[in-house]
């Protein structure tokens, strides 16, 4: 019985070390040069609305719709951009 407590212990110590280590090693989010915004890097997939910097390909505007579905179309240029590219492939989109 006393072994089980003890590799218990064991077990808690060290879940407890390997969450401290990671919170004082893990990468602090760089600001830009300005610091008025996150590297781009830094941003969940999908987060911003912006128009793409080129067209979706057929893959991507569907990705685009399933990440933008509470976006307006008139508000979000992201899905916007996800439904011209749907329509100019011959899909029917919202």
């Amino acid at each position: 019985m006393e072994m089980f407590v003890l590799i218990g212990l064991l077990a808690l110590i060290s879940g407890l070390l390997a969450v401290i280590a990671g919170t004082v090693w893990w990468p602090i989010p760089s600001h830009a040069d300005d610091g008025a915004e996150l590297v781009a890097e830094m941003w969940p997939t999908g987060w911003p609305h912006e128009a793409p910097e080129r067209p979706f390909t057929l893959f991507e505007a569907r990705q685009a719709m399933r990440r933008h579905r509470p976006c307006h179309v008139e508000r979000c240029a992201r899905k916007a951009a996800a439904t011209r590219a749907l329509r100019a492939a011959g899909y029917p989109a919202e």
